[in-house]
């Protein structure tokens, strides 16, 4: 078996990366054991790209979750893919792990590839039109239309400068102050919302936005988002119940609502909301959330 890890550059983590990389090399399970560094955006997309088409039997995303969204469409980017994917979060926020399996140390890692149990997962898939032309991005975790769609806008554009954690801390803050809620329509399987809206978060996984569990009920296989929506809203509304959200409870107000479905479709007169996949700008217009036919297996961390 072959192992590939790709890995977004971290200096602040790199005793961690080195303990990683060195029990790694000493696993005998792997005929082949390949680090690939990111270089540029996008790199991790075109690494694992690469890696699909090679068929390597296991591939790891080592860093934010950022970089685990690029990895997946790297290896989904032909379909489904052979190769099984796995993590190592060397994040800011790693908000996935806290869904799918927290990582306490590098032996829980090796212990993890060394037992090589794997889960079948769901993954979204989000596309965004405006006019004829239409992007489309796949997510592993959450994606947002509305807010969270405006801060990623403008956090990709500038972490890139400044730095991640003091660009996300600046363009949230500055998200709250600047955002103006749109009059939308949205379209669910089984429910429909006309009106404000604040945020509709499409859930695959629990937890988003630094460690709000914005949909505890979320599951990574059972076929099915979880949406959260924040309608008419005010900004006041949402800071304050922030508390609720780091627990995981459901907050109880007339403008929130929890559904799940197998696709939302959401739209504003002026085709301009914007929208992100696991932090992750993905761009404006119409836009549509479904469950992809394609899954992936995931490696199991605990």
């Amino acid at each position: 078996m072959k192992i590939s890890l790709i890995i977004k550059k971290n200096r602040k983590k790199q005793q961690l990366l080195t303990t990683l990389l060195d029990q790694v090399k000493q696993l005998d399970c792997f005929s082949a054991h390949n680090f690939f560094y990111t270089e540029y955006a996008y790199h991790a997309f075109e690494l694992a790209k690469t890696e699909a088409n090679k068929k390597t039997d296991i591939v790891i995303g080592v860093g934010g979750d950022g970089t685990l969204n690029e990895v997946v469409n790297g290896l989904l980017h032909n379909g489904e893919t052979q190769s099984i994917f796995g993590y190592f979060p060397l994040g800011t926020a790693n908000d996935f792990s806290k869904t799918a399996g927290i990582v306490n140390s590098v032996d829980d890692f090796i212990n993890a590839l060394k037992k090589l149990t794997v889960t079948k997962i769901d993954i979204g898939q989000v596309e965004c039109q405006i006019n004829t032309i239409v992007t489309k991005k796949y997510f592993i975790n959450i994606a947002d239309t509305g807010l969270g769609g405006f801060i990623a806008k403008k956090l990709n554009a500038d972490k890139k400068i400044i730095g991640g954690q003091f660009a996300y801390i600046k363009h949230t803050l500055l998200g709250f102050l600047l955002f103006k809620k749109k009059q939308v329509s949205v379209q669910l399987d089984n429910f429909s919302y006309s009106g404000k809206l604040l945020s509709a978060v499409v859930s695959n996984g629990k937890v988003f936005g630094n460690g709000l569990i914005v949909s505890p009920n979320a599951k990574l296989n059972d076929g099915y988002f979880n949406i959260t929506l924040f309608g008419n809203v005010s900004v006041w509304d949402y800071l304050k119940n922030l508390p609720a959200l780091k627990k995981g409870i459901k907050i109880t107000h007339p403008n929130i609502f929890y559904y799940k479905s197998k696709s939302v479709t959401i739209f504003s007169k002026d085709n301009l909301l914007e929208a992100e996949a696991d932090g992750e700008y993905v761009g404006y217009g119409k836009t549509t959330y479904k469950i992809s036919p394609y899954s992936i297996r995931l490696l199991t961390i605990n």
